[in-house]
């Protein structure tokens, strides 16, 4: 179970960094038009989601739910870290 819940955690934080080198791979490979932006996350995202559901069946992971909680962690976690600082910064305007 912990297993899987950090295989989506740590597929959801990576989907960030993976797609500036998918994008170049995707406009070569598919035709015109470009994916727009809000495509390409869909893309990306669905992408690790997938890579990580298949490590975590051949891995012997756990289930569905819990890599599905994870992604969302990760793809949420960075964001929401993001807000607590600001949160907790002081503001001295």
């Amino acid at each position: 179970m912990i297993w899987t819940i950090l295989l989506g955690i740590a597929a959801g934080w990576g989907a960030a960094g993976i797609e500036p080198q998918l994008r170049p791979l995707l406009e070569k490979y598919l035709p015109a038009p470009a994916p727009t932006p809000v495509e390409m996350r869909a893309i990306t995202l669905s992408l690790c989601l997938l890579i990580a559901a298949i490590v975590a069946v051949l891995t012997g992971g756990g289930g569905v739910i819990w890599l599905s909680i994870g992604f969302v962690l990760g793809v949420l976690g960075p964001r929401l870290y993001g807000k607590f600082r600001a949160m907790s910064a002081p503001d001295y305007d």
